[in-house]
């Protein structure tokens, strides 16, 4: 007698028979017992859901000799015809084969002529995404106004694939990846129905390979069954299907940890020796250091149905040796390589320098631990150790803080708007409240509080911070106040002259925002109010060498007293070779 591959011999014949599929299949009952039959159905989904199957079972549904019944019979002459696939009242078409507008043409022809022998017509077209744009177009209107006795049924991996004026004329039902207790527990009861001895490690491997599809997990099962001839084991599983062992993973991201690139590339090399697929060993990579992040962030409360108790509480005991940070990316690495591995053109060179990236991959550094360290040791003394490695070595490319090689470039301040200074109150000034601008006989006015420290008439105030500030803001400024001058006039007030102006200068200096931007940073750097006269001098005019004082020492360049006077943040800075930069 002919073997039947256990995928097929186990395929579901009634709706209580689908695995996990309650959404689809209550829903379906549900229309048969109150008699609104769709004239189209669209079933999506991933592959080995139970799609096809399902379609299967509600043309039986509805064309039982005793029916319709929400669970066919399956052993009258429809119902065994619709099984063996001799229905001539239920047709499959593959429209991966027949993507043509012919094809739909012939199918719009036969469409017009009522059943043989059932109640009614069925199409179950497999993989609808497949037809081309011309065939879809043929089948729209037959697809809207079929005649009474047809019924469509459309499956399909590709939802998004099909056009929408298609979807829109079906009744859809989606179907979702089945879980790993589902699979283990559906491929139980066929072994013990087979009669193949296998133990649960080696459920666990398959179930865990056929990440959610029933069909794959049937024709794994089936494989292994051929492989071992006898009691099917995990290692035996994890032989056949090329996969490498737990602890592989866990001895690679152990040198990962360690900061172990040879320990890393050792592993690799039995991997290889064992003749195991690196691609495969990628894949099996990237989901364990997945778990690792989990057992990670969460803890004692980490917990996976496909592991044993043991293997949870190793992952819990292992996870601490990497940040979450670094395990993050860790895995978005290994994620990469394996999209890259089958174009890659030396795929073990690639993988193998993987290998030595992730282990010598510096770890991250939370900033909030460095300053807290700092702040315990009072901001002096010795640095804290950042990691146990604390030995000097190059910067890999994967490093979170790096010593760069040459200074990299000022980044361009961005342009914000300047925050003001509250209104003067006028009364209390004593002077002028306006303020405005023509030429050098009428000056810009502009009325600050309160008195400047004295010094004497004609002495330079230090204007180079003020200009440092503007420009922060502003740096268009600089342009025009690079020459200017800030000379002290009298008690209270000063002369701000521009020199080498201009009418475009002039008109810039009009600007309401520009004055009060002026004004708030003279207040910030002196502490202290004076009256300002802005004075716009020609290019003949030549500025005077005039001694400067009456200021305060300026800020250096992206700095301020609170950061010169801050021990952590300067101890940060000598550690780890940085300036600030704005």
């Amino acid at each position: 007698m002919t073997y039947e591959a256990l995928a097929r011999k186990w395929r579901p014949q009634t709706f209580e028979d689908v695995v996990e599929q309650p959404q689809v299949t209550q829903t379906l009952q549900n229309a048969i017992s109150a008699g609104r039959i769709h004239h189209a159905y669209l079933l999506c989904g991933p592959r080995g859901t139970g799609k096809t199957t399902t379609a299967r079972i509600l043309a039986k549904a509805l064309n039982c000799d005793k029916g319709p019944a929400v669970t066919p019979c399956n052993t009258c002459p429809t119902c065994m015809g619709i099984t063996n696939g001799s229905c001539l009242d239920v047709l499959e078409i593959d429209a991966a084969s027949n993507t043509g507008v012919d094809n739909i043409r012939d199918l719009r022809e036969s469409a017009r002529y009522v059943p043989v022998a059932a109640r009614y017509k069925i199409y179950i077209i497999d993989e609808v995404h497949r037809l081309s744009g011309s065939a879809f177009d043929a089948l729209l209107k037959t697809l809207e106004e079929p005649p009474p006795s047809v019924i469509f049924m459309m499956a399909t991996t590709e939802p998004n694939d099909v056009p929408a004026t298609v979807r829109s004329r079906t009744l859809r039902f989606d179907f979702h990846l089945v879980s790993h207790q589902g699979l283990r527990q559906t491929l139980e009861r066929i072994a013990a129905a087979e009669s193949i001895n296998i133990d649960s490690g080696a459920l666990d491997v398959v179930a865990t390979e056929a990440a959610g599809s029933l069909r794959d997990a049937q024709s794994l099962l089936d494989q292994l069954v051929g492989y071992a001839g006898g009691k099917l084991t995990a290692d035996l599983a994890r032989e056949a299907l090329g996969l490498v062992d737990i602890s592989v993973l866990f001895d690679i991201t152990d040198a990962f940890a360690a900061h172990d690139p040879a320990r890393a590339l050792d592993v690799l090399a039995e991997v290889s020796k064992a003749g195991r697929d690196f691609h495969q060993l990628l894949k099996q990579l990237a989901e364990h250091l997945k778990r690792m992040l989990f057992a990670r962030s969460l803890g004692s409360k980490f917990t996976d149905e496909s592991l044993n108790n043991d293997t949870i509480a190793r992952y819990t005991a292992s996870a601490p040796a990497l940040e979450e940070n670094d395990l993050l990316r860790l895995l978005r690495m290994t994620i990469d390589q394996e999209n890259r591995y089958k174009k890659a053109a030396q795929p073990r060179l690639e993988v193998e320098l993987l290998m030595m990236r992730c282990a010598r991959m510096d770890r991250s550094i939370d900033i909030r631990t460095v300053i807290s360290s700092l702040e315990n040791r009072g901001g002096g003394g010795g640095a804290p150790a950042l990691r146990p490695d604390a030995s000097p070595r190059a910067a890999s490319p994967d490093t979170l803080f790096e010593r760069p090689q040459a200074a990299p470039p000022r980044p361009v301040v961005p342009r914000s708007e300047p925050s003001y200074p509250p209104p003067v109150d006028r009364a209390n000034l004593g002077g002028t409240a306006e303020s405005h601008l023509s030429s050098e006989n009428q000056p810009v006015v502009a009325t600050l509080e309160p008195p400047i420290p004295e010094t004497a008439p004609g002495t330079a105030l230090d204007f180079e911070p003020i200009l440092e500030a503007i420009c922060r803001t502003r740096p268009t400024m600089r342009a025009i106040l690079g020459q200017a001058q800030l000379i002290r006039t009298g008690p209270g007030a000063a002369d701000l002259n521009v020199y080498n102006g201009s009418p475009f200068h002039q008109q810039q200096l009009k600007q309401k925002p520009i004055r009060d931007l002026i004004n708030a940073e003279i207040t910030r750097v002196f502490g202290a109010g004076i009256r300002v006269t802005i004075h716009v001098k020609d290019a003949k005019t030549v500025r005077p060498n005039l001694p400067v004082a009456g200021t305060r020492a300026p800020a250096p360049a992206g700095s301020d007293d609170s950061v010169r006077s801050d021990h952590n943040l300067q101890e940060i800075l000598r550690r780890f070779d940085g300036e600030i930069v704005g």
